[in-house]
């Protein structure tokens, strides 16, 4: 099993996702864990735009203010 923790510092940037999501799918993980998304909704739209992994589940917690905002995907 692979796992990656990663304090991301913010997931807004279009530019920033598509980098995050080329290097995840090289790794070839089964849990991704990001810190200081910075958003306040992860949907599924959102979640794909990270990970390509068609069969993922996620779980997220809000930002509070212009801290924090935690996502787990996994497959």
């Amino acid at each position: 099993m692979k796992i990656i923790s990663w304090n991301i510092r913010g997931l807004g940037s279009r530019n920033k996702r598509r980098v995050v999501k080329e290097f995840l799918r090289l790794q070839n993980l089964d849990v991704v864990m990001f810190q200081e998304t910075k958003r306040e909704v992860c949907d599924k739209r959102f979640v794909g735009s990270v990970w390509s992994v068609r069969n993922k589940e996620w779980a997220a917690l809000s930002t509070c203010g212009a801290l924090g905002g935690i996502l787990i995907i996994w497959d």
